[in-house]
């Protein structure tokens, strides 16, 4: 549960270090990460099924 995007999106948003391996950056990388697996599989979703 800890490299999930709502997880990882509110370690970004926190004032206080968070206990555990994902500090801001790394949280913020995770919600990158996210978010361009989500973009390449809707683009190749279009691009396979939209004729």
């Amino acid at each position: 549960a800890r490299f999930l995007p709502a997880t990882a999106g509110q370690l970004v948003l926190r004032a206080a270090p968070a206990d555990g391996p994902l500090g801001p950056w790394t949280g913020l990388g995770v919600l990158a990460l996210w978010t361009a697996l989500a973009v390449g599989a809707g683009w190749w979703r279009l691009r396979r099924h939209d004729v």
